[in-house]
């Protein structure tokens, strides 16, 4: 494009030097001059003079003021030949919307990056609108230098903005005596809202011009100006301290240094957040008088400085083409990692810890030999007894058919039986010398405490007994040996942690992503990664923040921001309930977007702000101030040592102990039951002599 124009304006050049364009669309022609003309003329060719063009300038004019740009003036006005455009406008042309040939031109003009513009056209109206055009498209530099015809038309209350852009502008104001004044934009009094023109010079014929005066920087000092920054609270970029009552954060010091290096003062505000943060723009930037090719833009930040409310606006802004339709975006003073904060899993089953050493078919091995060896137990206790005995009448009861008469319950109530039964004292050689396993839920109860640890009574009289029981001893401390050293391994290694780190396993998670903004979703669906695609067409964009991180733990969303804001939302929320132990933030950076400072449409502080941000960047301080940010902010949660025991890993010890006592308690009740509603219910049951009962049972068994 840069070519393009200068091959334009070279071939303009040409034609103007050799005089070969026609009386319609050239400024050839020798034409007589009027005075007021000859005046213009010779004040151009000192401004042209005092602008020392290097590069290029052009030359917009109406049919009025073409006859003064001769041959004659070309060659007097610059101390060099340099190429130059010229753009004749018809009176009839409105410039707010251009024919294709004039925006060709102004395309080739801002190509060549033409030092000065001479716009002479007498209509007040059509140079209104041409400035508009030229300030919504950017189609030629708003700071570079222009020259046009004073009229108090430019200077209406809607025009504020535009001229606090082009401070470059100098007016040239006809006198009755044909003197001109020249005077320029008042900055940065315009700032503060009041359009006041500064008088250069008084020119008359013959009088020179001063280039410093005429073309003086106006940006390098400010003088104090009061400048409203539009701030949105972002970790670590913008936050409140209710320490100092004052804004902190990485931007808040970029903008306190831009203050002191342009000698302005910043003074923050925070933009109103309504319901309806959402706004459009349409091809015009106002987004009110185009309907076509309609943006949607979530910020409120970009919203201020588009509509004037603010000058400067910071709060994480991210670099996306979309806000350069409104807004101007500085140079990248970081860049951000986005990504995502989702919820995290863990392997810790604190409460289950205790069964964790064996495996479910361990467990199930273990239950099932704790049943047969009872049984092996018993049944060797059988054949002992029929071997030693000669008799088993005491074993499988529950298998024996009952062959006993039942009693007359008038027995029970003849007092002579109840006195011969209270009376009864089992002779010693009548008394079955029974042994610890001839009952079958001694058996289990014993090999059962065998498991744990808990010594026998006694030991078994039977040798075969003794002898098993050895072995069972054996196997009892080999499995409680594994067991040990299961647990304790369990108990001195941390827990693996379920995380999602890329964004493959973020889609095969079914978790809903979510944004703040939609130009985050935008960003997504624009990609041309498959995955980044389907990604963003599963994201919703949210505004509610209250219960952000619980539904993250829930697993109901994932929040895609930097990652500095992510570890600010698990630290924050952390401190309070606790949910922040189960969020993860993605290791994966989805991109590593620049964050940079929005200002006005065609700012002419952007320079200087790009320039200040470099040399903060270089010196050092911007990652000075990013460090004293993030400082309370941890990538990870620490690492837990992996020989320390805390309590909720204990837990499991608390649970087991709990079961203990659930299964007495219970045990308990079933005694209970049975005693009043078995034992209390039997017709030989006395409370004032219990022991007829049992003497009872002992001689009738089966009744």
């Amino acid at each position: 494009m840069r070519c393009l124009g200068v091959l334009a304006g070279i071939c303009i050049s040409l034609r103007l030097a050799t005089g070969l364009l026609t009386n319609s669309s050239s400024f050839g022609t020798h034409l007589p001059l009027d005075t007021y003309e000859l005046h213009l003329k010779e004040l151009l060719q000192r401004i042209l003079w005092a602008a020392n063009v290097k590069r290029c300038f052009s030359v917009i004019t109406d049919e009025i003021h073409y006859p003064i740009y001769d041959r004659r003036f070309f060659e007097a006005a610059g101390r060099q030949v340099v190429p130059f455009f010229a753009l004749r406008i018809n009176a009839s042309e409105d410039l707010l919307r251009p024919s294709k040939q004039v925006e060709v031109i102004l395309e080739a003009i801002k190509a060549s990056d033409c030092e000065l513009n001479l716009i002479t056209i007498i209509n007040g109206w059509q140079v209104q609108r041409f400035l508009r055009y030229i300030y919504d498209k950017r189609s030629l530099v708003a700071q570079s230098k222009f020259i046009l015809l004073h009229d108090s038309r430019l200077f209406e209350r809607d025009m504020l903005h535009l001229w606090s852009v082009f401070l470059g502008t100098v007016f040239l104001k006809r006198q009755l005596d044909n003197r001109f004044i020249i005077s320029t934009i008042a900055f940065p009094g315009i700032l503060s809202g009041v359009l006041v023109l500064k008088n250069i010079a008084n020119w008359e014929t013959g009088k020179s011009v001063n280039g410093r005066d005429l073309f003086a920087d106006k940006t390098s000092n400010l003088y104090g100006a009061s400048l409203p920054v539009a701030i949105s609270e972002h970790v670590p970029m913008v936050m409140w301290l209710n320490t100092t009552n004052s804004y902190q954060g990485v931007e808040v010091e970029i903008m306190n240094a831009l203050g002191k290096s342009l000698n302005f003062k910043p003074i923050y505000y925070k933009s109103n957040q309504s319901e309806n943060a959402e706004w459009e723009l349409g091809e015009d930037g106002y987004g009110n008088e185009y309907s076509e090719n309609e943006t949607r833009i979530d910020s409120l930040l970009i919203e201020e400085v588009a509509s004037h409310n603010a000058r400067f606006a910071i709060g994480d802004l991210h670099q996306f083409q979309v806000y350069l339709q409104s807004v101007e975006l500085s140079l990248p003073h970081n860049f951000d990692c986005l990504t995502f904060l989702t919820p995290e899993s863990s392997t810790d089953n604190s409460w289950q810890t205790f069964i964790l050493p064996f495996s479910g078919g361990m467990w199930a091995g273990v239950l099932l030999s704790l049943f047969i060896v009872g049984t092996v137990f018993y049944g060797i206790s059988f054949l002992n007894a029929i071997l030693t005995r000669g008799g088993s009448k005491g074993f499988f009861r529950c298998l024996r058919r009952n062959h006993g008469v039942p009693l007359d319950p008038k027995i029970y109530r003849r007092l002579s039986f109840r006195i011969a039964i209270a009376r009864y004292r089992p002779s010693a050689g009548s008394r079955s010398a029974r042994d610890l396993f001839d009952d079958y839920a001694n058996c289990i109860l014993l090999t059962y405490s065998m498991l744990l640890y808990v010594a026998l009574p006694r030991m078994p009289r039977n040798w075969p007994l003794r002898v098993l029981t050895g072995w069972y001893w054996i196997y009892c401390i080999l499995l409680v040996a594994t067991y040990r050293a299961s647990f304790t391994a369990i108990l001195a290694n941390p827990a693996a942690r379920v995380t999602i780190d890329t964004l493959e396993d973020l889609l095969h998670s079914h978790i809903q992503p979510s944004a703040g903004v939609s130009e985050n979703r935008q960003f997504f669906l624009d990609a041309t990664d498959e995955v980044a695609q389907k990604v963003g067409q599963k994201m919703e964009v949210i505004s509610q923040m209250d219960d952000l991180t619980a539904r993250i733990a829930k697993g109901q969303c994932a929040y895609y921001d930097n990652e500095f804001y992510l570890r600010y939302l698990r630290v924050a929320d952390d401190s309070g309930s606790g949910i922040g132990s189960t969020l993860h933030i993605m290791k994966d950076c989805v991109v590593n977007m620049p964050v940079v400072l929005a200002m006005e449409k065609n700012s002419p502080l952007r320079k200087r702000v790009d320039s200040s941000i470099q040399h903060m960047a270089e010196g050092g301080l911007i990652n000075k101030w990013l460090k004293d940010a993030i400082q309370r902010l941890p990538a990870e949660a620490p690492a837990q040592q992996e020989a320390l025991m805390n309590l909720q890993k204990f837990w499991s010890s608390f649970v087991a102990l709990g079961i203990g006592y659930i299964l007495s308690i219970i045990i308990l009740m079933i005694e209970k039951w049975h005693y009043r509603h078995i034992v209390m219910k039997h017709p030989m049951f006395d409370v004032y002599n219990r022991s007829l009962y049992y003497n009872f049972k002992r001689l009738y068994p089966e009744q």
